[in-house]
């Protein structure tokens, strides 16, 4: 069985959700430009690296407060160094200068397997298609074909992870939606686009603030552990 790091790290600052590009920003220019998990961009080509980002920018709503997060995944784990051996963290976000104390810091393992069992989580502003799949899905004439299109979008977006991080799933598995909370259009690098807040179950174990789908470098697509009664 497969055990993956994970490394989550929120700071005892705020920031406002339109600023988490701009966090990324930072950070990457303060680690330098040259670790490129920090920003994904291919430095030879100029292009973007088509690969699952191993750190991933979130914010973490605690009591109110978004606190800017920094998720690394497996070797984006040992990645983390290049900010934390810096002697001064504070970044410049925007306008204001920010300290980036430590708020939380979490280091697990998870287990890499299918499970006998169903797990339930909550999925956050999923941008689920490109335009070739949304124009299919609005194609759709039932609701049933809709759910039935979106679900297999997102077990593919899980297996796009379990790729990422070097897991070869060895079983097929079914994503059901349990339950559609809100469709909306969002704003995505100057770019409207269709976003789902929806639950899932899965026989699979999805580390807490994995990003699925598209924009999740910045994000969008949040999984999130649901407890069931």
């Amino acid at each position: 069985m497969t055990q993956l790091r994970v490394l989550s790290v929120s700071f005892d600052t705020e920031i406002q959700p339109w600023e988490l590009p701009q966090f990324r920003g930072a950070v990457a220019s303060k680690v330098g430009y040259e670790h490129e998990w920090f920003h994904n961009h291919n430095a030879e080509t100029g292009g973007l690296h088509q690969r699952y980002p191993l750190i991933q920018y979130k914010l973490e709503t605690r009591q109110g407060h978004m606190r800017p997060m920094l998720l690394c995944l497996d070797q984006g784990v040992e990645e983390a160094h290049h900010f934390f051996s810096q002697p001064d963290w504070s970044l410049r976000i925007g306008d204001t200068q920010h300290a980036m104390r430590i708020a939380r810091l979490d280091v697990r393992q998870y287990p890499l397997r299918i499970l006998a069992d169903d797990q339930h989580y909550r999925l956050h502003k999923w941008l689920a298609f490109n335009p070739d799949n949304y124009e299919h899905w609005r194609n759709l004439k039932g609701l049933s074909d809709q759910y039935a299109f979106l679900e297999r979008l997102l077990a593919t977006h899980i297996i796009a992870f379990a790729d990422g991080v070097g897991w070869q799933i060895e079983a097929r598995f079914r994503a059901r939606i349990t339950q559609l909370h809100k469709q909306e259009w969002l704003l995505h690098k100057g770019v409207r686009k269709l976003a789902f807040t929806l639950d899932f179950s899965a026989p699979l174990v999805v580390p807490e603030f994995l990003g699925l789908g598209k924009g999740i470098s910045m994000g969008m697509g949040v999984a999130r552990r649901q407890h069931q009664n």
